[in-house]
């Protein structure tokens, strides 16, 4: 800028704006690094503030505090700012209005950010859901069965002093619930490829409730397995039904269950069962021939697990225990155990659903058909056994007969006892595979294709024999064995037939038959050289205190002075010691009280319990409380006479 000219010789003393405009950009400069600080440190907040975990706690307060100070200090300038704006003189309406518009740009973000801050940071982190199996990252191939977790939010509300009582799932986000738990954990099966928008409803014990979900992307659909987790030596059913459309039905499916290449199974049906006899990973094919003569072949691994320990002992019969056959199929299931338990539910896999420690069913229509038995104990634990029963087409053999010991006529086999059957099937059909059912046999030598038993007692004996065929097709005959008394017959009886030593055993020959004579008296021999031989009755006990393996020799003497002999074996054990135990909990907040059940087998001397935080015990039942916390190794050790040790450990956590 140039120089004011001089006037009438006096020079003007106005100084240069230069220095003044240099202090104005010091002057801002100082007031705006803290600002600019203020700006990035409400940034830093929002970016860790609120989280799941609860960490950075420590900053809400002091958040809150300086995002509310400094905001008020904001309002106040912008005022002042304002105010010496709107009251300026000499200056034009468009630099007032540039001017407010340069001190709200300045101003409005810290003031948006102090008012977002105290509302975010101390605010409820988002509820977690996760998806522990398959683990994210994994491809998901439909069926499948997907496991879900909110126990990451659940202990984030528990730290809020909110407790959730139950959890709603909607699997596909249609709005319907699919299932209620009162844990916040889930297994979802999906059947079929797609995108679905799973939804938890958490309601609390305050009678709030939260809100969560995640989206859940299916790319491929191959043929489901059933159950969700397969068992070794239990039944796994296949299906292509979801893959065959109405339009283009299936006509004929080839299974390889092995890995081997090798076809295990060609049938018509869109579902087969396999039994898996060893655990592992296997790659299981299936290759589906359509209507229109297309081909599809899939692959699919499926990993065969150990069976999980029921909380007690219990197990499902059934009558027959082949559980496949044409229609219509009759069966008996009964629930054996000695728990207390309340009244058995059963899902008959149709839509049946019936209770009843024993129930029967017929089933009318073909089809594989997962029968559930769900078993509650007083205490509240919950036992659940599967059995698989199919429904396959009628194989029918016109030429059957039978070779062996004993003739067949009408179905029935006549014989007296005692009587060894011998019978082995005969028929031209090629590929047809044999095995039979003998329950109530007394002893059975073989139920492959030729089938031999023994049968002591007189009485009518069900036999089935059952075929086979490639395409899936069974044939059932059932057979009557009618076995009559003896014309003269020497009965031991023994309950038990064998056990662990000691072993106190009860000996009857009341069942003896002797045509034309009359019995005495009986001479029995329990095989026991310290014993020797010792006229009774016909029922006698005798307890065997050392195992081993002995020959019982009876002698029924009549009034002609005449004997009749027989003799039986019986074999006793050793006692085998085994350590067992379970916990009312594995884990909670200190102090923690565990109740322990002794479930050992054997004949223990001594019992100690070591519970990890130098504590000891020789009841049988414990009960002990934790006051700490930490991991505490919790260990049964039991011992015999013989010296045998046997032991067992389990983790207490106490929090």
């Amino acid at each position: 800028m140039s120089p004011t000219p001089p006037i009438d010789g006096i020079e003007s003393t106005t100084e240069q704006p230069h220095a003044s405009a240099l202090i104005k950009t010091a002057l801002l400069f100082v007031l705006m690094a803290p600002y600019v600080g203020y700006i990035l440190w409400c940034v830093f907040l929002l970016s860790i503030l609120p989280n799941a975990e609860d960490n950075y706690r420590e900053f809400v307060s002091v958040g809150q505090l300086s995002s509310l100070i400094v905001g008020g200090m904001l309002v106040i300038l912008g005022l002042l700012l304002l105010k010496r704006v709107a009251f300026a003189k000499n200056v034009p309406l468009m630099s007032r209005m540039f001017g407010t518009a340069k001190i709200g740009g300045l101003l409005l973000p810290g003031l948006i950010l102090s008012f977002l801050v105290p509302m975010r940071i101390g605010g409820e982190p988002p509820i977690g859901l996760d998806q522990v199996d398959p683990p994210p990252g994994q491809e998901l191939v439909a069926p499948l069965v997907i496991s879900f977790d909110a126990t990451r939010g659940v202990e984030m509300l528990q730290r809020r002093g909110l407790n959730p009582i139950k959890y709603i799932w909607d699997f596909d986000g249609d709005g319907v619930p699919n299932e209620e738990t009162l844990e916040p954990r889930v297994s979802a099966r999906y059947e079929t490829q797609g995108i679905f928008n799973l939804r938890l409803v958490m309601e609390l014990s305050n009678g709030g409730r939260r809100i969560t979900g995640r989206r859940i992307v299916i790319p491929r659909a191959v043929f489901s397995v059933s159950p969700l987790k397969p068992i070794i030596d239990e039944p796994v059913q296949f299906s292509v039904a979801h893959l065959s459309p109405a339009a283009n039905p299936i006509t004929e499916v080839h299974w390889d269950f092995q890995s081997d290449g090798e076809v295990d199974e060609i049938s018509n049906a869109t579902s087969a069962v396999y039994t898996y006899l060893r655990t592992g990973t296997f790659l299981v094919s299936v290759q589906m021939l359509y209507q229109n003569q297309s081909q599809i072949k899939m692959e699919r691994e499926i990993l065969i697990h150990e069976p999980e320990p029921l909380p007690f002992d219990v197990s499902v019969k059934t009558e027959p225990e082949y559980l496949v056959s044409p229609p219509p199929f009759g069966v008996l299931f009964e629930v054996i155990t000695d728990e207390e338990h309340d009244e058995v539910k059963w899902d008959l896999g149709e839509g049946v659903e019936m209770t009843g420690d024993r129930i029967g069913h017929t089933f009318h229509h073909k089809g594989d058909y997962r029968v559930l038995a769900e078993i509650r104990s007083l205490s509240g634990a919950i036992a659940r056994i599967p059995t698989v029963v199919r429904v396959v087409d009628t194989l029918r053999i016109p030429d059957l007969k039978f070779e062996g010991s004993h003739e067949v006529r009408g179905k029935k086999i006549y014989a007296e006892v005692p009587v060894t059957i011998q019978l082995t099937p005969i028929t031209n059909l090629p590929l047809v595979n044999f095995f039979w059912e003998s329950p109530k046999a007394t002893v059975v030598e073989s139920t492959e294709t030729n089938f031999k038993a023994t049968y002591r007692r007189p009485g009518s004996y069900p036999i089935t024999l059952i075929g086979s065929d490639p395409s899936g097709s069974v044939f059932r005959l059932p057979l009557t064995l009618e076995v009559s008394p003896p014309s003269s017959s020497v009965s031991i009886r023994m309950n038990p037939e064998g056990g662990v030593a000691p072993l106190l055993v009860r000996f009857d020959a009341s069942e003896t038959v002797i045509p034309g004579e009359e019995i005495t008296g009986f001479e029995w021999n329990f095989g026991d050289a310290a014993t020797g031989t010792r006229q009774g009755g016909a029922q006698v006990e005798y307890l065997y205190d050392t195992p081993g393996t002995y020959t019982v020799s009876l002698k029924a003497l009549t009034t002609s002075g005449k004997s009749y002999p027989e003799s039986r074996t019986i074999v006793i054990r050793a006692p085998v010691l085994d350590a067992c135990f379970q916990a009312s909990r594995t884990e909670g907040k200190a102090p923690l009280g565990v109740k322990f059940r002794n479930c050992s087998t054997g004949n223990p001397s001594e019992i100690t319990w070591d519970f990890g935080d130098g504590s000891e015990s020789d009841q049988e039942n414990p009960v002990h409380v934790f006051e700490r916390p930490g991991k505490y190794g919790v260990t049964l050790k039991m011992r015999d006479n013989a010296g045998g040790i046997s032991q067992e450990s389990l983790i207490i956590t106490v929090e």
